[in-house]
């Protein structure tokens, strides 16, 4: 089966295909068509029979992302399904409908890693009991190459030239101040005024 299908004209006697084209499949009473999504599906049947939650569609893998497996918790249903050869020695069983819902989509399943529910459990205490460590050491060992001492030197003098270039004209102009003020001073107690 493809995704897409020859029209030809079929007469009685032979298939004619004068000008054969090659069309997508469409699906959904044709407002899907597989030429332009990928995702289109619709209800799938076997020998007219609906198939209860299986969809087929253009990609298969996205056909079954939209299914859910409503069929797998039915008895019935897996046995309309399952190949009817003798030779098969496989027991095929209902799924266990306590576990998960039937309605629940394949993407849904998929999207939660096939998991029901995630249990953590963590009890360190365990772990030590196994393990018995008396103490923990670890050790770090750097290096200083080259680049690294190159670039801490250059952002420092950077560093200190930005910072100089900044303090340096104000403490340039509190000296000034103090050094006038102290002539001031100086001045005013040389001078003595005699009357």
């Amino acid at each position: 089966m493809s995704n897409w299908y020859i029209d030809d004209y079929i007469t009685d006697a032979s298939i004619i295909t004068a000008h054969p084209t090659v069309s997508p499949r469409s699906y959904a009473n044709d407002t899907c068509v597989c030429g332009y999504s990928s995702t289109c599906s619709s209800p799938a049947f076997i020998d007219g029979w609906l198939v209860p939650g299986f969809r087929v569609g253009c990609n298969p893998i996205q056909s079954l992302l939209q299914s859910t497996l409503e069929c797998l918790y039915n008895v019935t249903c897996i046995d309309k399904i399952k190949p009817n050869d003798s030779t098969s020695h496989v027991i095929f069983r209902a799924l266990d409908s306590t576990r998960s819902t039937s309605t629940i989509l394949v993407q849904s399943l998929v999207d939660d890693l096939m998991v029901d529910r995630w249990e953590t459990n963590v009890v360190y205490e365990y772990y030590y009991k196994a393990c018995g460590p008396l103490y923990c050491i670890y050790s770090l060992d750097l290096r200083f190459d080259k680049v690294y001492v190159l670039t801490t030197i250059i952002s420092l003098s950077g560093g200190l030239t930005v910072t100089l270039k900044l303090v340096l004209p104000l403490a340039v102009k509190i000296g000034r101040y103090i050094a006038m003020y102290r002539r001031r001073l100086l001045v005013r107690s040389t001078v003595t005024i005699i009357a």
